[in-house]
């Protein structure tokens, strides 16, 4: 039996250049124009034989009455030799990322928000570009960091700067803020005469806030607050998507980024109106340094940077 320590050393011995050798040893027969088509001397061409024959323990070509012929051994490699420089040649040559092709599955932890704001947009478009193009969306979580870190997911859409090193952050898009209440709320009447509410319009009413994560845990946003005020939190919950659902009686109010509030309006009867411009946040799209030089991850990025700059 063959050690692994001494298949290591073989291994090493073999370059492209014998291997290529090889090749077209196999085609022509000859050592004379393998050496022509190498461009080497023939001294140097027999040194490459001699170094081929020990590492596969057959004479590959041998003398005979009418000439050189090959071993039967050697006529047996040609299938193996092709297939292994062929091989080669795939590992080396470039990647080249065909959306319209594909049927890679992108792994993405998101908010509902990324979801609605960013990834929803994208599948009209998707469905002509990229048809076979697939989406598994898991919940982002402060474990979808460390996730991403050991490559159980490929990217994620995050609200915060606070991230962990080897991570790549690129800005989509500023959001915005808008309050979500429902027709005949007491707000309307201010919502109607003032360019934005304030924390002291939404004060009197109970919020409604969404937990955000971050890399360590859960976080409310409380935007809709300010210090020493005595606002009453009555829903804390980490979907944007349900805030509808929950302001759509009584006169609870909640904030959602503005993009999700003009998707609401279109669906739903309820109201909105902008607040505190003033605080905005923006909006990443983060992935890891390992996926820098990953054509189908930039493909992606570069399609969600059309779709953000166009909204």
């Amino acid at each position: 039996m063959i050690s692994m320590h001494k298949m290591d050393s073989d291994l090493a011995a073999l370059d492209m250049r014998a291997l290529r050798f090889l090749q077209l040893l196999l085609r022509t027969g000859s050592v004379t124009r393998t050496a022509l088509h190498l461009g080497i001397s023939q001294p140097a061409a027999s040194r490459i034989l001699a170094r081929v024959r020990d590492l596969i323990g057959d004479p590959v070509l041998i003398r005979t009455q009418t000439g050189y012929q090959l071993t039967d051994h050697a006529v047996g490699l040609n299938g193996l030799v092709e297939a292994a420089i062929s091989a080669v040649a795939d590992v080396f040559r470039p990647f080249v990322f065909d959306p319209a092709q594909s049927s890679d599955c992108y792994r993405i932890a998101s908010t509902d928000y990324g979801v609605a704001a960013v990834l929803g947009p994208l599948m009209e478009v998707f469905s002509v570009t990229a048809p076979k193009v697939r989406f598994d969306v898991t919940p982002l979580v402060p474990q979808s960091f460390t996730d991403l870190e050991r490559g159980a997911i490929d990217l994620l859409l995050y609200a915060d700067l606070d991230t962990k090193e080897d991570l790549l952050i690129q800005k989509l898009y500023d959001e915005t803020y808008a309050v979500l209440f429902r027709q005949g709320h007491p707000l309307q009447e201010s919502a109607q005469s003032k360019p934005a509410l304030t924390p002291q319009d939404v004060s009197p009413y109970r919020l409604i806030e969404f937990n955000f994560p971050d890399i360590t845990d859960l976080k409310p946003d409380t935007i809709m607050r300010t210090n020493g005020d005595h606002s009453i939190s009555v829903f804390q919950q980490p979907y944007f998507t349900t805030l509808p659902f929950l302001v759509g009686q009584g006169d609870a109010v909640a904030a959602v980024p503005k993009r999700l509030a003009e998707q609401v309006q279109k669906l739903t009867p309820l109201c909105s109106a902008p607040f505190q411009p003033q605080c905005s946040f923006a909006y990443h799209l983060v992935r890891h340094e390992r996926s820098r030089h990953n054509p189908a991850v930039n493909w992606l990025r570069d399609e969600v940077l059309k779709l953000a700059q166009s909204m």
